[in-house]
């Protein structure tokens, strides 16, 4: 049963009277094996198909759940009970070399029940032959820098290449082979850590492509820290441009690959990656080339017969290994069915987007830890919390305190942040204590008994915000003599929707707009000139709305002319070529502009 041509088939033809021989029997075996083998493995392909989990029992033992597979030729792996395997017993354990190793599974026949055969013409099985072949699996052990990744259909279709690794870390570019009309191109970088050496670490890659926008750009990712075994990705995406549908194949190429790690900078060569534009869609494409393929050529190349059902991480001295951690299949060797389309599909019903920014992540961290399930949290646009700050030992008038740099969890990019002093008061007309929080000037509700029984704290207040890193840092400045005290500050942050239209993305790598200065006071019936500034998209035409029908004038050029009215007004700033860019402007019509 190792053989790989299945065909062409021949069957017994049985008539009356016929002679039969072990070879007829083996053919009525093998006709039909290799008809199921044959569908098998064109038709699903290879793969885990159900369980062989493997767990670690102890530092010298895993558990193989039991399952089945389908390995390269089509033949079934059946592990039918679940066992507990020592490492040092499975085959190639004592060539290993490295810390890293592949834990792979094989299909296996065993001759058994041996019989005395009669008329046994081969001399050397001593007139003895075995009655059946039992069919049966062996475990192999491999380094991982050894192992092989075969081929997959999906590779036709998503193309990837690393652009950087060594012992710590792997760089690895993923990019669709292909490109429709109308349909954005997403490309994305995976940074893997593969050692559980501590580091920091920054990458960063210049993009350029032909006939897509934008044309150039730039990955970075800046002061990375992970876990072992975690993979921090980064989305680029990619319009193609109408002419280049029908003109051969674009090429996106990668050049100025450079990794910093723990201070010492390392380059690595240019590379590129191509992608053919193609008429009609995604599913049509699919359709008219997955059956493409030279069926004979295909069964004849040489390719591996282990399936790689779990990686292994030791931890190795010269005479002993030890079991560190287990991980998942490492080449993501699945068979995937048409069940867990069903799923999804019945899914879709109870598992709805809250908003179009949803599924939209441009960096995220993936593994197998909680960490790093806790390190890719949900998209939000408010938060809250409350904190100590410390004066020290007296609270000097004049003086100005800190607090320490505090995570508001909206991700990087500006925010709005208030913050206001929390006061716990006793209320006499209640049951138990009440609370206040006072935003701004705590001096004016001083004489307001209803607020607190102590006296009102006297300080300037002051936040500043660190978009890079997602976080802000408290500042206070007593006005009077507090004394050794401690203030409870209560803030909040807020995130508008449309923030990333409005503020320069550098993971993104977006257009946008942006309008300096923002905010503009005029005296009434003032005009002045909204200048627009363009980041990473060249200068163009804008269109200008203002939001109150009553906030003045303002025409094609930019020219803004205020009402005789005072108040707030706002301006919409959109870019012809693509509405979805766009920022906003605030006008403070005053009376005091005139006086000054």
């Amino acid at each position: 049963m190792n053989n790989r041509r299945y065909y062409s088939f021949e069957r017994n033809n049985y008539f009356y009277g016929k002679l039969l021989t072990s070879r007829d029997f083996e053919d009525e075996q093998n006709y039909m094996n290799n008809k199921r083998r044959l569908i098998n493995r064109v038709l699903h392909g290879a793969g885990i198909v159900y369980g062989l989990d493997v767990v670690a029992v102890d530092e010298s033992s895993v558990v193989i759940q039991s399952g089945l597979a389908l390995d390269s030729s089509g033949r079934e792996i059946v592990v039918p009970s679940t066992q507990v395997v020592k490492l040092s017993t499975i085959r190639g354990y004592s060539d290993l070399k490295t810390s890293s190793v592949c834990l792979g599974i094989a299909y296996a026949e065993e001759k058994t029940e041996p019989v005395y055969a009669v008329m046994n013409k081969d001399a050397d099985a001593q007139e003895r032959q075995y009655n059946h072949l039992k069919e049966g699996y062996e475990l192999f052990l491999q380094d991982s820098r050894d192992c092989v990744r075969e081929p997959k259909k999906e590779d036709e279709y998503i193309a990837w290449k690393v652009l950087y690794q060594d012992d710590d870390l792997r760089i690895t570019q993923y990019l669709p082979t292909f490109a429709v009309p109308g349909m954005l191109v997403k490309a994305r970088t995976e940074i893997h850590k593969t050692s559980h050496m501590p580091f920091v670490c920054s990458f960063s890659c210049k993009v350029d492509t032909d006939g897509m926008i934008p044309g150039e750009t730039q990955i970075r990712a800046d002061n990375v820290s992970q876990e072992y075994g975690e993979t921090m990705v980064l989305e680029q995406t990619f319009r193609p441009e109408e002419y280049i549908f029908g003109n051969g194949d674009v090429s996106v190429r990668f050049s100025g690959i450079t990794v910093q790690k723990s201070g010492v900078k390392e380059t690595a060569p240019d590379t590129s990656m191509a992608l053919t534009p193609v008429y009609g869609t995604a599913l049509e494409y699919v359709h008219k080339t997955s059956y493409r393929g030279n069926l004979d050529v295909d069964l004849d190349r040489k390719y591996d017969e282990k399936l790689w059902i779990a990686g292994i991480q030791l931890i190795r001295s010269e005479r002993h290994s030890i079991i560190d951690r287990v991980e998942r299949a490492p080449f993501d060797q699945y068979v995937y069915s048409s069940e867990q389309l069903m799923i999804l599909e019945k899914l879709e019903e109870f598992l709805i987007p809250q908003d179009g920014s949803a599924g939209r992540p441009q960096v995220y961290v993936q593994g197998n830890s909680e960490r790093s399930a806790a390190a890719a949290p949900e998209r939000r646009s408010n938060s809250s919390g409350v904190f100590e700050m410390s004066l020290g030992s007296g609270g000097e008038v004049g003086k100005v305190y800190f607090s320490d740099e505090i995570m508001h969890g909206l991700g990087n990019g500006p925010v709005y942040v208030d913050i206001g002093i929390e006061y716990i008061s006793r209320d006499v007309n209640a049951s138990g204590d009440r609370e206040s929080i006072i935003l701004g000037d705590g001096s004016i509700f001083e004489s307001d008994s209803t607020v607190t029984d102590e006296k009102i704290f006297q300080v300037d207040q002051a936040v500043k915000i660190l978009p890079d890193r997602g976080t802000f840092i408290v500042g206070v400045r007593p006005r009077v003599k507090m004394g050794r005290i401690g203030l409870r500050i209560r803030w909040y942050a807020f995130k508008p929707e449309d923030l990333e239209q409005r503020v320069y993305d550098r993971s993104e790598q977006k257009g946008c707009i942006m309008i300096q200065p923002d905010t503009i006071v005029l005296p009434p019936k003032g005009s002045v000139h909204i200048n627009p500034v363009f980041i990473n998209m060249p200068e163009e035409a804008l269109s200008y709305t203002l939001l109150d029908p009553e906030g003045g004038k303002i025409d094609n050029t930019g020219l803004y002319t205020a009402p005789a009215q005072e108040g707030v007004y706002e301006i919409k700033a959109a870019a012809l070529s693509d509405p979805e860019i766009f920022t906003h402007a605030f006008i403070i019509v005053s009376q005091k502009k005139t006086e000054e």
